[in-house]
């Protein structure tokens, strides 16, 4: 996959069709997994390819404030995945006249469920987007950038549906 990915931002990819002319990737793991990190490096990448337009968006966007700060409230969490849902909606609308480049939009959140995908398919069968999803593994065994508490995590892996 990662090398897929990688073929997103060259020139290669166009040619042979392998991608679509819209993405619509949903990166998911439990908290400290790096999901952030995966999302940020394929957007520094993403700059080599004029006609490619990267978008990204996460959950805990909603919880930093204006000067950087990390105000996680567990109180507001369906407002912040509404507020993410909303973006991804104005990203691919932002898109629907624009056929000259190449749009690929990260989500970067736990969707530890199936259905907390739900919404997004939604959103990219309206607008013709195609969806891969990604999972990532905690192999280096990194603490969230958050501070998710440990229990927290753990129940986070316990719940997490997978589909092969």
């Amino acid at each position: 996959m990662v090398i897929l990915l990688t073929n997103i931002f060259t020139n290669n990819y166009k040619t042979t069709k392998q991608i679509d002319m819209k993405n619509l990737i949903l990166v998911r793991g439990a908290s400290g997994s790096g999901k952030s990190t995966f999302v940020q490096t394929i957007m520094f990448m993403s700059t080599r390819d004029i006609d490619t337009i990267v978008d990204e968006i996460s959950a805990d966007k909603f919880f930093i404030d204006d000067d950087n700060n990390y105000n996680f409230n567990p109180k507001l969490l369906p407002e912040a995945h509404k507020f993410c849902q909303d973006c991804v909606n104005d990203f691919m609308l932002s898109m629907t006249e624009d056929e000259d480049n190449y749009h690929t939009i990260f989500v970067h959140n736990t969707f530890t469920k199936e259905w907390e995908m739900k919404p997004y398919y939604e959103l990219a069968e309206k607008y013709g987007y195609r969806v891969t999803t990604i999972i990532m593994e905690n192999r280096h065994e990194s603490d969230s950038i958050h501070g998710v508490p440990s229990d927290v995590i753990s129940a986070q892996k316990d719940r997490f549906e997978i589909k092969l």
